[in-house]
């Protein structure tokens, strides 16, 4: 990590004062104005105890990581005591201004650090709930948005559990009041807000998981702003992330699972999004609750999702899609889906590993559990056969890769039963194929490249597929290299198991499959 956040520092001076970063590139800057970790125009530079200077945010990012050297020397450090260097920093703002031609623009100078009365003071007035205790939260917030180092300051004097119990009298008056206040609905907001964006203990999590607090947070899901409902939700996924409790608690806060289900709907707002996933995938693993979600149409929600959100969405929402299909009604749900199942098979490939994985995992148990052959059906027309085939020799895990399998075993079982089968030969190929198919002793094609219809084409992926299970206990390795159509290239099979009806390993490679 050192050597990663240290790198700048191993530049030599001429080669730094060619870096040319947030600046137009006719411009060159001073080796000295640049930080050593980042090797960026410093902003706010502050000097060690070894006497090298940094930019304050790139150095506390370093402590931060635990590092107790300093970057540039790597010496101990005797204390971690960051001098403001004022000189330097002038003399950048006066390259800013002297270079302003060429568009470089003056850094703001940095404002004093927080000081620790003025916090108390706030939320000394905060705890009053009245119209001084509105105005306080406001600036309290304001000064958390500005900076790490405001934020860590506030979370040191313990605001969180002051916070929480503005929060639950906030909840209270709000609740319980016969008219609407927007003074208060807006100071409930400004505290979410505060509270998002801080690190919660243990001790915090307690005073955030009073019945009170937990009531306001289920009032603001359900009628505050889009930014409130967003912060209530990362409020209750930090709550609840490893309290099965307050899982259950939460559940039973009326519109709660409702109202996370509601924030998947706002696909223009990544953000809104990724709350809402995040509640549903830590409220929902007890059953109650997925039954809650499911009875709210949280699984057609998801499908519509999918399509159109986010790579890093799409991971959360197949992990959610995962959890539902672990329980009977959630399986119907995805039975009953007209895209649900298709879907599903789609994202199989090329989307991320954990979609893989989830989506495999998925569908192994829809079609573990099918009660007719309907389910079956809609996942082989869907192109399941042929994708779970493609991911038996990838790099995936071996417990998928073992889904997979099963997977594939249960879709024999409806497969068999179809008309081309390998046992009707005329039906897959007809005589003038089978003169120009012919295998070698070492199991190769001949080099010469034979040409085949598409309907051939398409027969031997199936003919393929069914080898591959009928030596679902052999080590039979299929390979179609560079072949022109696409669904022979689909047709790469690999099984792991020992030969039952072969002496020794064999591989059989399609080079030249027309």
């Amino acid at each position: 990590m050192g050597f990663d956040m240290a790198l700048g520092s191993g530049l030599h001076a001429p080669e730094r004062a060619l870096l040319t970063l947030q600046v137009p590139q006719q411009v060159v800057v001073p080796a000295f104005f640049l930080c050593p970790i980042s090797l960026e125009l410093m902003r706010d530079p502050v000097t060690l105890s070894t006497g090298m200077t940094f930019d304050r945010s790139s150095i506390e990012r370093w402590l931060e990581f635990g590092n107790n050297t300093c970057p540039g020397t790597n010496q101990v450090l005797e204390n971690q005591e960051l001098i403001p260097n004022h000189t330097l920093r002038r003399l950048i703002q006066n390259w800013c201004v002297a270079n302003k031609a060429y568009g470089v623009e003056r850094i703001p100078t940095p404002k004093a650090p927080l000081q620790t009365e003025k916090v108390k003071q706030l939320l000394a007035d905060i705890g009053q709930c009245e119209t001084a205790g509105y105005n306080s939260l406001k600036k309290l917030w304001s000064l958390a948005k500005e900076s790490e180092r405001n934020r860590k300051c506030i979370e040191e004097i313990g605001a969180v559990p002051i916070l929480a119990e503005a929060l639950a009298q906030l909840g209270v008056d709000m609740c319980y009041s016969s008219r609407c206040n927007r003074d208060r609905e807006e100071a409930c907001e400004d505290v979410l807000a505060i509270i998002a964006l801080m690190r919660v203990g243990d001790g915090d999590k307690k005073a955030l998981a009073a019945p009170k607090s937990l009531a306001c947070l289920a009032f603001v899901l359900a009628s505050g702003s889009l930014e409130a409902k967003a912060n209530a939700a990362d409020v209750i996924h930090t709550l609840c992330e490893e309290d099965p409790h307050l899982k259950i608690a939460v559940g039973d806060l009326p519109g709660a699972i409702e109202a996370f289900v509601d924030l998947l709907k706002e696909n223009l707002y990544p953000r809104v999004v990724q709350a809402g996933l995040r509640c549903l995938l830590s409220v929902c693993l007890p059953r109650r609750n997925r039954v809650i979600a499911i009875e709210c149409r949280a699984l057609s929600v998801l499908v519509e999702l999918l399509p159109n959100t986010e790579k890093r969405n799409k991971d959360l929402a197949f992990e959610v899609l995962e959890i539902m299909a672990n329980c009977a009604e959630g399986r119907e749900a995805i039975s009953n889906h007209a895209t649900a199942i298709p879907m599903i098979v789609k994202s199989m490939l090329g989307v991320s590993q954990r979609v893989t994985e989830c989506a495999v995992s998925t569908l192994w148990v829809v079609l573990s559990y099918a009660s007719n052959r309907n389910v079956i059906n809609t996942a082989l027309q869907a192109g399941a056969f042929t994708n779970l085939l493609v991911l038996l020799p990838s790099e995936c895990s071996q417990r998928t890769k073992q889904k997979a399998r099963d997977s594939l075993k249960l879709l024999n079982e409806v497969w068999g039963s179809y008309t081309c089968r390998p046992a009707d030969e005329s039906r897959i190929v007809n005589k003038r194929d089978m003169r120009q198919l012919r295998f070698s002793t070492d199991h190769t094609l001949p080099e010469k490249r034979p040409r085949f219809s598409r309907e051939t084409t398409q027969n031997f992926q199936l003919l393929l597929s069914r080898m591959a299970l009928q030596y679902s206990s052999g080590n039979v390795t299929f390979r179609a290299k560079s072949p022109p159509a696409a669904s022979v290239t689909q047709a790469v099979v690999t099984s792991q198991a020992a030969c039952a009806d072969l002496n020794c390993s064999e591989e059989l490679n399609f080079n030249n499959l027309g």
